[in-house]
């Protein structure tokens, strides 16, 4: 791996289960969620339709309906189970990732499962912006966006959610970054003023 000098400043995502809910990135956990409400709703009409479904002494419906009982009690345990799973696993993913801004450039890193890197110079950098909803205010979260001069959609900006303290972190990373962009431009501007003569 290049070494590029040190780690100036590292964001990493923090999870908060009532934030997860209203994010992008929380659609997973908020179906699985609407799942066991839907499960634990359509038990809740079956209790209460018990003593009028088993009041027709049909023996083919009282069957249908204990079978129908018995599923839901399933579906709930099931629904519950992947409800856990995605909470584990959406802390482990944010846990595997970290962003880091040295002095030219800025990583992103996911080492969760399938692993992904990928380094942004800064003077590729076109802007940085801050996203915050009242709700984002409310609970002291938001979100960081990294633009680049990239012509293709995919790949020209990285997102990064679950930011704590969000307008702190965003003060000192855009000052590194353009701070970064400078020193490079000086740099570039020195070398195409005094080009390097090659001997004969």
């Amino acid at each position: 791996m290049e070494d590029k000098g040190e780690v100036l400043y590292e964001l990493k995502p923090t999870f908060n289960f009532l934030y997860e809910l209203v994010m992008p990135t929380g659609r997973k956990i908020r179906s699985a969620l609407m799942s066991i409400i839907l499960a634990i709703v359509i038990k809740v009409i079956l209790i209460f339709s018990k003593s009028y479904i088993l009041g027709f002494n049909n023996e083919l419906i009282n069957s249908i309906y204990n079978v129908c009982d018995i599923l839901m009690i399933l579906v709930i345990i099931l629904t519950m189970i992947f409800f856990a799973a995605r909470i584990i696993f959406q802390i482990l993913e944010y846990r595997g990732m970290s962003y880091k801004f040295y002095e030219d450039c800025m990583t992103s890193e996911n080492t969760f499962l399938n692993q992904t890197r990928k380094t942004i110079d800064y003077i590729n950098i076109r802007e940085v912006e801050i996203r915050r909803s009242i709700i984002d205010r409310i609970m002291g979260f938001g979100i960081i966006i990294v633009y680049t001069n990239a012509e293709k959609a995919y790949g020209s900006a990285t997102v990064i959610y679950a930011i704590k303290d969000t307008q702190r972190h965003y003060n000192e990373i855009e000052k590194i970054i353009y701070k970064g962009k400078d020193i490079t431009v000086k740099d570039k501007t020195l070398e195409d003023e005094n080009p390097v003569k090659e001997e004969n």
